[in-house]
């Protein structure tokens, strides 16, 4: 079977929606839906080429399992392995942080093994690594579902009742997505298995349809009729052309969809797509759509990596993410038209031999300058004093906090979950008199440590929930914060009944669009107002709320110990990470919200902490070095002691 090119250009689509999410995300919030459309293109190819297989009588099942996956991996793993080569030496080469380095390393070691949807913690998310942009290797997380996926695929093929069990495995899958979080599901590749069932289920419909159309062809058919069928054909042609600027038309819209919905609407609209179309299809076997489609693998490979060196180093330069997004494009129709096409008509034997002295090497380069990082957040020793630590051992110690940042998340005690971003604290005595609540974003879980080791005397009950990079009254847009959480939030809020809440974040959305006009007009702070109100009727005694602070930009706080080398004051070293985007408007609606609760509400606020009146700036590292903050921008264990003495002031007189 030759290349059919609407599917090429199906895939053309597809990667663009990518790229599309990936370099603009805020002129294309749906663009990750391109992922779900490979996946069906996927289902549907692996069901043709075991369908193709069992067609011939010659061959037994286990030699169809082989010919499965000698096909399948050896379209896959030779550019696969040569792009992490790459990026691995694109890593060493261009980026000079070793913190990214080594936080890289393991995930490099995680997309050669196909395991890099493999989640860290709870609080990490797909969109968060999206936004921070540090680990160059995110986007493999969909070669490793599908990978995943490829090894009970001949299993279900050669199960009895196969289409009835199709859809069965679809159904329960499809519950298992909508059951799971939106930062879950979008890793898991149990919540994935109904998107490849329906490429699968697509193909067994089409071959039903074919083989219908063949006994009709083969009756002898009055010429009368001939007109009524070409007037059929045309409207469905109409019809398909239809569902597919409909399908072109969400993916590309420019407002977010909630994914409980958009998901499963692109999911079986590309399984449509495929289903009535055929190779003359106008709309997507045009030349461009298909060649675009062609080097999509090649460019989704590629990409990311050029994209992450973009976010992290030229942030501001809009020019120069155009010219990202050609240097991605360029790159990519190089390796198609020089390595992949070339590898692709090697032989078995020679495709094999290739990827293992591809995989060794990326073994050996990951090998070099490795560095051993622990996952426990430490306190270095004498930091509190003047000077006399060697600056290596700082640097060695700021790269373990960033290293480290999103795995030092996790609350030791937080052993009961109660839903996916909820969960109890153990060891608490029922003797003790209140229910406490923290809520926040990831600034919940970066203090759940500290807050319980100050607080557990008081606390009867503590539940924890954290919604990564979504504050609790206001939802960033940028972030796929979805009005669901806000539900979320009521419900634990109404169910615990708590005595104290504290509102634990890093200011995001809260600070948004702040013209220091009346509060009455002001959109943000009016549904900030709206959803805490919901929430006081429910506590019995107080909310607290961490007000904002400035943070660092990430660009420049791994730079630190450079600048100390480079005998920078401390001051001039101030004003280069100081970030004060959106900071006086998130500390004014907090503020009027303190002023609009009255005595059930009282602010915490790290601004004395972290300011110095000497030279009027905020510092985010001691005199030693030490960092305050991480280049994710949540609290070291530093930076935690230094906010401790709050905590345990506020605690003791709860």
């Amino acid at each position: 079977m030759g290349k059919r090119f609407d599917l090429q250009g199906i895939r053309g689509l597809a990667i663009l929606a990518v790229l599309g999410f990936h370099f603009f995300p805020n002129y294309f919030p749906n663009g990750f839906l391109g992922v779900d459309q490979f996946f069906v293109l996927s289902g549907f190819l692996m069901c043709m080429l075991l369908t193709k297989s069992s067609e011939d009588e010659n061959i037994s099942n286990l030699q169809m399992v082989y010919i499965f996956y000698t096909r399948r991996f050896r379209r896959i793993l030779p550019l696969y392995q040569l792009v992490l080569f790459i990026s691995i030496i694109f890593l060493y080469s261009c980026f000079a942080d070793k913190t990214i380095q080594e936080i890289n390393k393991s995930s490099a070691q995680n997309a050669m093994m196909f395991i890099s949807n493999r989640m860290k913690s709870d609080e990490e998310s797909y969109f968060e690594k999206l936004a921070n942009s540090v680990d160059i290797f995110t986007h493999t997380w969909s070669l490793s579902v599908e990978i995943q996926f490829y090894i009970i695929t001949p299993l279900l093929f050669f199960m009895p009742f196969r289409s009835v069990l199709f859809y069965v495995i679809s159904l329960a899958s499809i519950g298992y997505f909508c059951y799971l979080p939106n930062n879950f599901s979008f890793f898991n590749v149990f919540a994935r298995i109904w998107q490849f069932m329906i490429g699968m289920i697509t193909y067994e419909l089409s071959q039903k349809i074919s083989n219908e159309y063949q006994l009709l062809d083969s009756d002898d058919c009055e010429k009368q009729e001939e007109p009524q069928e070409e007037r059929s054909f045309e409207k469905w042609t109409w019809i398909l052309a239809s569902i597919i600027v409909f399908n072109i038309f969400v993916v590309f819209l420019p407002m977010s969809l909630n994914p409980l919905f958009s998901r499963p609407l692109i999911t079986f609209l590309t399984g449509i797509v495929i289903l009535l179309s055929n190779e003359d299809q106008y709309l997507l076997s045009n030349r461009i759509l298909v060649y675009i489609g062609d080097i999509s693998y090649s460019l989704y490979l590629i990409h990311w990596p050029i994209y992450s060196y973009w976010k992290l180093y030229a942030e501001q330069n809009q020019l120069l993410l155009i010219f990202s997004v050609v240097i991605a494009m360029l790159f990519s129709i190089f390796v198609y038209n020089t390595f992949e096409k070339w590898y692709i008509k090697l032989d078995n034997s020679r495709v094999f031999i290739l990827t293992i002295i591809l995989i060794f090497a990326n073994i050996a380069i990951l090998k070099l300058n490795n560095v051993s990082i622990s996952n426990e957040s430490t306190i270095p020793q004498q930091t509190n004093k003047t000077i006399f630590v060697n600056l290596e051992d700082v640097e060695k110690q700021n790269r373990e906090w960033n290293a480290n940042d999103i795995i030092n998340l996790a609350v030791k005690t937080c052993t009961k979950r109660i839903s996916s971003k909820y969960c109890n604290t153990s060891g608490l005595s029922p003797r003790n008199p209140y229910k406490i609540l923290l809520i926040g974003n990831s600034w919940a879980p970066n203090h759940g440590n500290l807050f319980y080791e100050e607080c557990k005397d008081k606390a009867n009950i503590l539940v924890l929930g954290a919604n990564t990079a979504c504050e609790p009254f206001y939802l960033s847009k940028e972030w796929n914060c979805q009005p669901k959480d806000f539900d979320e939030t009521r419900k634990h809020v109404e169910n615990l009944k708590p005595d104290y809440i504290f509102h634990i974040t890093r200011h995001i959305a809260y600070g948004e669009n702040f013209n220091g006009t009346s509060f009455e007009n002001d959109e943000v702070y009016q549904k900030m107002w709206k959803e805490m109100k919901k929430l006081l009727k429910f506590v019995n005694k107080k909310v607290y709320l961490l007000d904002a602070i400035p943070t660092v930009k990430k660009t420049e706080i791994v730079k630190l110990v450079g600048y100390l080398r480079k005998n920078i004051s401390a001051v001039e070293i101030d004003k280069i990470m100081l970030d004060l985007t959106n900071y006086e408007g998130a500390r004014a609606r907090y503020a009027q919200l303190i002023k609009d609760c009255g005595d059930k509400c009282e602010l915490i606020d790290y601004h004395d902490i972290f300011y110095r009146k000497d030279s009027k700036t905020f510092r985010f590292f001691d005199d030693n070095g030490f960092e305050y903050i991480t280049n994710i921008l949540h609290l070291t264990a530093l930076g935690l002691e230094k906010v401790r003495p709050i905590w345990r002031k506020i605690c003791a007189n709860l």
